[in-house]
């Protein structure tokens, strides 16, 4: 049987998320025999295959923090990294305290997996977590606009690293009646790669110290290009850079500031935010100069957290972002 278009592919998926957010009801879960399964692809490296899960609002991970009063309140819907929901909570909680509608999910638990964070991080492809997240966090934007005390005029998608790269396509799939505007954490352009044409405005966040992923010390995320073997053509996602750039046509993808500084010259909304004694996940914590080992033994930097004064400016600036009306 032929493979659906791409285009066709996605709209058929955005319907879907949307649906289940007006509704309030999931999408049924796959067979058994279909069900998301770990694959092994080489010793050390795993991805997914089966059915993956949409967005459902029942599933225990679902976490939504309302605000006291009567709102209606701006919603930040938080897209987890490649470690999971644990990523996104001190940010959630952060937000959450100043008087943000706030959401969280965890996309591997929603697709029936109970791994460790460092499973994830050190073991499973890039386009693996992503198609999780992505599939999951179009419903959860579409569900989350759609709850009482909810200003669905004014709802984001906050995503770190992996979240990045998921919430980028976001932002190129859903126009502004549904998503007001993205921000995207130190994206890398691996997994679903980076998208051709942006629909809402994107905040481009890095920390100054942000080497994670890099093989190299000096190597900062904004500037390395990513190996294209890191990059997926996925049919779900919107078109963009995965299709010119993966597996079969080798080479490097396009570091996120040549992509930035292009997208704005299509007349692209994108503000860029660095801070000064930050790495990887601003709110992640103390700032930790360190590597890490992947699970196929190579090792890459790994700096992550900022100083408290980082974390202040980034949460003053997203804060003017998202209270705006």
């Amino acid at each position: 049987m032929a493979r659906p278009a791409a285009g066709h592919a996605f709209a058929a998926l955005l319907a879907l998320a949307l649906a289940a957010g007006c509704a309030g009801e999931a999408t049924p879960v796959a067979a058994a025999d279909d069900a998301p399964r770990l694959v092994q692809l080489r010793p050390g490296t795993h991805s997914v295959a089966g059915r993956l899960a949409e967005f459902d609002p029942r599933h225990r991970s679902v976490d939504l923090r309302l605000p006291p009063g009567a709102g209606p309140f701006p919603l930040v819907v938080f897209v987890h990294g490649g470690g999971g929901a644990s990523d996104s909570l001190a940010a959630m909680a952060a937000f959450h305290a100043q008087g943000v509608a706030v959401l969280g999910f965890d996309a591997y638990a929603t697709n029936g997996f109970d791994r460790p964070s460092s499973f994830w991080v050190r073991v499973v492809t890039y386009e693996a977590r992503q198609r999780m997240i992505f599939r999951v966090a179009l419903g959860a934007v579409a569900w989350g606009a759609a709850q009482d005390r909810i200003d669905p005029g004014r709802v984001f998608a906050y995503g770190l690293s992996n979240g990045a790269d998921v919430v980028v396509n976001l932002a190129a799939a859903m126009p502004r009646t549904q998503l007001r505007g993205a921000i995207a954490e130190g994206m890398a352009g691996a997994g679903l790669g980076l998208p051709d044409r942006l629909q809402v405005p994107l905040e481009a966040v890095f920390g100054r110290l942000d080497d994670y992923g890099a093989p190299n010390p000096g190597t900062w995320r904004w500037e390395r290009r990513v190996p294209c073997a890191l990059t997926t053509p996925v049919a779900e996602a919107p078109p963009g850079s995965a299709a010119r750039c993966n597996a079969r046509t080798g080479g490097f993808g396009e570091a996120p500031m040549a992509w930035i500084e292009r997208q704005r010259a299509a007349g692209a909304e994108i503000r860029v935010r660095f801070y000064d004694e930050a790495a990887h996940g601003i709110f992640l914590g103390p700032l930790r100069r360190r590597t890490q080992q992947w699970g196929d033994g190579s090792v890459f930097a790994a700096s992550t957290g900022a100083a408290p004064g980082a974390r202040d400016s980034l949460l003053a600036d997203l804060l003017e972002v998202v209270r705006a009306r």
